[in-house]
């Protein structure tokens, strides 16, 4: 049985994490996840959801792709105490999925001699990534749009696996949003329109607010527009501020993260993903596979995710106004929806299933033998 390490920092839980966690969970007998985290925190409740426990890792200080002579210190005090952990626990392969653990995490793995997978899940332009992923086994990157942007070493030996999803059986959707209207305490004429992604500006949270404000000022009293995802400063306060000041209090919502997330995607009416440079999109993926429209940013993976007006419907970065047209030519056109959705449905679940996934994952494991 080989033991594959998937280390954490353990605070925060984003896309990553749900993808490799997916991974984890799912694989053959012959293979023994250790998850490994180096703080408490989010983490820890997201992996108890899922009955999965971490092991402590060695508190270290994280290297990045700053100047070498400013990393040295953090490696060297760093690097040992993680190899030790390695060979402790009897690990055979390390499998990276965030930019803090990909460095040292890779230098204790050659240190000790076993494979490195380097998963690299957002853009980066770095050109001392070259020199770093020179010593991991595999390098990987969630999409065409994340491999473009390597520096040219690291993208020439790189390969796309697009991130795992469970794929749920088709969604009761008039139970799921009733349910959600329930959670929410809203009218049952209520349409419930979403956002689901931490408020980093590059994902553009204040946008989503812009849209809520045209289309209420269009007449649309019927919308409640609701945010998913974590809530850090000064992100929070800009977001509040916004809807302040759009006088929107009652009209859109940011109710904090919360997992499972399934139940408050299916119970969504559509969803607005407006975020620019992303490597992927998972939230996109889980609309898909629970029948909800999405109406997305035309750019980056997105673009890799939505085929326009076949799976989805995708606009132009930025455009406030573009966005609220699109939605509401979508709720407005109930046979366009099922058309959309129906489509999307069957692309998701032959493109981006966990099992397609782990064959590719379990070809690369297997290669290390």
């Amino acid at each position: 049985m080989k033991r594959i390490l998937f280390p954490y920092v353990g605070d925060s839980v984003g896309g990553s994490h749900i993808s490799s966690l997916t991974l984890a969970r799912v694989l053959p007998a012959r293979y023994e996840p250790v998850i490994a985290q180096h703080q408490d925190g989010p983490l820890t409740e997201y992996l108890a959801q899922f009955g999965m426990t971490a092991i402590t890792a060695h508190d270290v200080a994280f290297l990045n792709t700053g100047p070498y002579r400013k990393q040295f210190l953090k490696a060297w005090r760093g690097v040992p105490k993680l190899a030790r952990f390695l060979r402790d626990q009897r690990i055979d392969i390390v499998h990276t999925n965030d930019i803090r653990m990909h460095i040292i995490w890779g230098m204790a793995a050659n240190r000790v001699g076993i494979p490195h997978i380097w998963h690299q899940r957002t853009p980066t332009t770095a050109k001392r990534l070259d020199k770093y992923t020179a010593h991991a086994s595999k390098v990987l990157a969630v999409s065409e749009y994340c491999k473009e942007q390597f520096p040219p070493a690291m993208r020439k030996r790189a390969r796309v696996l697009y991130n795992p999803f469970e794929i749920p059986e088709q969604t009761d959707r008039a139970a799921a949003k009733a349910a959600l209207k329930r959670r929410l305490d809203l009218s049952p004429e209520k349409k419930i329109v979403g956002y689901i992604a931490n408020l980093d500006t590059r994902k553009r949270p204040t946008l989503f607010v812009e849209i809520a404000k045209e289309m209420v000022a269009s007449g649309r009293t019927d919308l409640q527009f609701i945010m998913l995802g974590e809530a850090r400063s000064p992100h929070i306060d800009e977001l509040n501020a916004a809807i302040e000041a759009g006088g929107l209090g009652n009209v859109v919502k940011h109710v904090g993260p919360h997992y499972p997330i399934s139940p408050w995607i299916a119970g969504l009416d559509l969803l607005i993903a407006p975020a620019v440079k992303e490597a992927f999109g998972r939230t996109l993926v889980e609309a898909m596979l629970h029948s909800v429209p999405v109406v997305a940013s035309d750019d980056a993976g997105h673009s890799e995710i939505i085929r326009h007006d076949e799976t989805g419907v995708l606009v132009r970065p930025d455009e406030c106004a573009a966005f609220a047209k699109a939605v509401g030519d979508l709720l407005a056109d109930p046979d366009r929806v099922d058309r959309l959705t129906n489509h999307a449905y069957a692309h998701a679940t032959q493109t981006f299933s966990a099992e397609r996934h782990v064959t590719a994952m379990l070809e690369i494991y297997d290669s290390f033998d």
